[in-house]
């Protein structure tokens, strides 16, 4: 387990050769991505499923498969994110990780990308995705072109690949359903 990291108990059920139903993983999700150079945050992946509708059958674990920020196209995966809460004393001035915004481009995954991160607030992005948000705990910050929005526990955000940003004011774990889209032209 990623050092800091909250570890995430996952149930996984399925069925057995004569069709009866049984735990086929009942531990810590496996595949924690760390956020490198902030200890006590990071995503760890649930469960992927590469299309729809998903293969259910088998006794695969497809909570550890090889980490992607995007979800498969024509696929999903569902993902814990863990943040950690802003100092009192945070000056964004001397945060060497700051990336001012800047004009859109397309990283190499797939997600446009505006920049205006810190150690405090993500990336302003957007994907070919629908996103459903649950914060689970904490506080988080939805940043979007016409302002912000503060969420609580239970909150949820349908994301319909959209610019945003999240800022973590407090401590927070928030819960991601993320399905590959299409953007099309609405002529």
């Amino acid at each position: 387990m990623a050092e800091g990291i909250k570890p995430i108990r996952r149930v996984v059920t399925g069925n057995d050769a004569q069709g009866r139903s049984k735990v086929l993983y009942d531990s810590a999700a496996p595949n924690v991505n760390a956020n490198a150079f902030k200890k006590g945050t990071g995503m760890t992946d649930v469960w992927v499923f590469d299309r729809c509708p998903a293969n259910i059958s088998g006794e695969r674990d497809d909570g550890n498969l090889p980490f992607h920020f995007e979800p498969p196209r024509d696929g999903g995966h569902l993902r814990i994110v863990q943040s950690d809460p802003k100092p009192a004393d945070y000056d964004p001035k001397n945060d060497k990780f700051l990336v001012p915004e800047h004009p859109p481009k397309k990283t190499e995954g797939g997600t446009w990308e505006r920049g205006g991160q810190n150690l405090y607030t993500t990336r302003i992005h957007k994907s070919e995705t629908v996103d459903y948000g649950i914060l689970l705990s904490g506080e988080r910050t939805l940043i979007t072109d016409d302002g912000q929005r503060v969420l609580k526990p239970g909150d949820v955000v349908v994301q319909i690949g959209s610019w945003h940003a999240w800022g973590n004011p407090n401590a927070s774990q928030m819960a991601f359903v993320m399905m590959g889209g299409k953007f099309r032209d609405e002529g």
